[in-house]
């Protein structure tokens, strides 16, 4: 018997990102062939190759940030097109990094693109409940057309024996993966760890650069942090290896409207690793976590994040237990089998209605 294909596509797609990649591990594990096709232009060349590599297949498969792809796949696929947004343009662009005016030419334009994919694609999936209400309120988007998929972990790639039993007599390390973008909040991590700044035997460990990045270094160096260590960009696969020698994982605190719509990924793989989490409380984080069970919530306010941290860092038994809970909860619910399952089982009840 011949496996299913399912065509994954679209105009500089990045198929291995992190939200991606799961879905698309999930998908192999499951026994799917998945074929890319990864074009460059919207051209002759590539509605033909869309229509040919998209006779055999399941359903054809928009990942991450491909808005403007989906208008021109769904013209020439020959199945249904699924697409993932993750983002809304508008949103991004408008509402969290406020670079452009409500009433300007990009706004115009991002909120084109987020109403043309999200109309022109046969059926599309969100990261949370949350993020999906924001998207049908704004957009008008038919309900009976998406589902919802948890980002997730790649249980593979992060786990929790990738490191040594840390000494006893080292810094309490607190540890931050990111791009640095807004809705992460790293400057009120700076803020709190001004705070926590007599504490001599706390380490704070940045990981990733981006937007804020230099805003961050000012304020380390404004602040005379010493405690506080920026480590740049680091290699995928090395990423276990530096959450598994943290003792306390950060997730995000930013200000923004994302920030209460969505579960990051890094979330899911801190737990992953078994490592206690810290990161601030939404509507979103409570669709699969519980406070003080498998994460630990806080207000997104500098004081509270440092309070929280003293919690944590003075009590290892509810760090164990949050770490282990999670851990079981990610693996258990949160793999990548269980994430690509949650896609093609709502896909299904989709076309069965």
């Amino acid at each position: 018997m011949k496996r299913q294909k399912i065509l994954v596509t679209g105009k500089d797609i990045e198929t291995s990102y992190n939200r991606t990649l799961v879905i698309l591990n999930g998908f192999k594990k499951l026994g799917f062939e998945i074929i890319e096709f990864n074009f460059k232009k919207f051209d002759k060349h590539s509605a033909k190759k869309i229509s040919e590599l998209s006779v055999e297949a399941y359903f054809t498969y928009i990942p991450s940030f491909g808005h403007k792809s989906v208008s021109f796949v769904k013209k020439h696929s020959i199945c249904d097109v699924v697409f993932d947004p993750l983002i809304s343009k508008y949103m991004t662009n408008i509402k969290d990094y406020k670079v452009y005016s409500k009433i300007s030419y990009e706004a115009l334009r991002s909120l084109y693109r987020d109403l043309r994919s999200s109309m022109k694609a046969d059926f599309l999936i969100f990261d949370t409940h949350a993020h999906r209400d924001y998207f049908i309120k704004k957009y008008k988007i038919p309900r009976k057309k998406t589902g919802i998929v948890y980002v997730g972990a790649n249980t593979r790639d992060f786990d929790n024996e990738t490191f040594p039993d840390k000494p006893s007599n080292t810094k309490f390390k607190i540890g931050f993966i990111g791009n640095f973008i807004p809705l992460q909040g790293v400057l009120k991590i700076l803020e709190a760890a001004k705070l926590l700044k007599n504490e001599k035997d706390i380490e704070f460990i940045l990981i990733g650069n981006g937007y804020e990045y230099d805003q961050a270094l000012a304020l380390q160096k404004k602040y005379a942090l010493e405690q506080v260590k920026f480590e740049g960009r680091v290699d995928y696969t090395n990423l276990d290896s530096y959450i598994n020698s943290f003792d306390l994982c950060l997730g995000i605190f930013g200000n923004t409207l994302k920030s209460n719509l969505v579960i990051p990924n890094k979330i899911f793989n801190y737990a992953s690793c078994g490592q206690p989490v810290l990161t601030m409380e939404t509507k979103a984080i409570k669709e699969a976590f519980k406070h003080e069970e498998n994460i630990f919530l806080c207000k997104a306010e500098a004081g509270e994040i440092a309070k929280s941290i003293e919690i944590l860092k003075n009590n290892p038994d509810l760090r164990q237990k949050i770490g282990e809970n999670g851990y079981s909860m990610v693996c258990k619910d949160y793999n990548e089998n269980k994430i690509a399952t949650a896609l093609l089982t709502q896909y299904q009840r989709f076309k069965e209605n």
